[in-house]
């Protein structure tokens, strides 16, 4: 039995870095349609301005397909994003946004470089503490706004989550990360928590199906 109650700390497949190249193609391309389709860019969509010119820094941006589905030519408005991952495997797949390999708890930019600061599944990969180095760093990199979309950790988007990576997944890494992930992820209390021992006043809202959006704007 899974013990909901608390935070897992097993490892994903994702960090392991010697995993095969084909293994994190495979699963970088499955994470963007489940952004796409179960939550993710909307998660973002919701409390970005509505402007044009917004620039946006995504931090630990894996796979880059929250920066380019935020650059989509089709979308408005029109949004300049630098995505940021320390594993340039990813960063290979930007092709609208501007890729950049850098630290999450040491991000290479001057303070307030960013109209706004984002971050995608993430979080759940890091302990407490490094949740709250990397989201000081957010902060301060911001000018406006940080968002950090993440996993609620609930055992119906357990059980969701695995069925649907059982069915309709090919990649080895996402059958077994996607429901390690969400025993890893977070409750809404928890990541308030995160915020506040950061010194960030943020907000924490849910977001359908079962996402976490915390929201701090300066």
């Amino acid at each position: 039995m899974v013990d909901f109650s608390v935070r897992s700390t097993e490892v994903e497949w994702m960090d392991d870095p010697s995993q095969p190249q084909a293994e994190f193609d495979l699963a970088y391309a499955e994470l963007k349609k489940v952004n796409r389709l179960l939550g993710g860019i909307r998660a973002f969509e919701r409390f970005l301005p509505y402007r044009n010119g917004l620039s946006i820094l995504d931090v630990a941006a894996g796979g880059c397909d929250v920066g380019e589905a935020l650059m989509d030519s089709s979308r408005k408005p029109q949004y300049h994003v630098v995505s940021l991952d320390l594993n340039p495997r990813g960063l290979k797949r930007a092709e609208r946004s501007m890729p950049v390999m850098g630290d999450a708890f040491q991000l290479p930019f001057a303070s307030r470089s960013f109209d706004a600061v984002i971050c995608s599944l993430f979080f759940h990969h890091l302990s407490n503490s490094d949740c709250v180095q990397a989201l000081s760093e957010m902060w301060r990199t911001a000018r406006r706004l940080v968002i950090v979309n993440d996993l609620h950790r609930h055992p119906i988007a357990h059980v969701s989550i695995r069925v649907l990576s059982s069915l309709f997944s090919r990649s080895a890494m996402f059958r077994n990360d996607a429901p390690a992930s969400v025993r890893r992820a977070f409750r809404p209390l928890e990541l308030l928590a995160i915020a506040q021992r950061a010194g960030v006043p943020g907000r924490v809202v849910r977001s359908f199906p079962f996402r976490l959006v915390l929201v701090a704007e300066k």
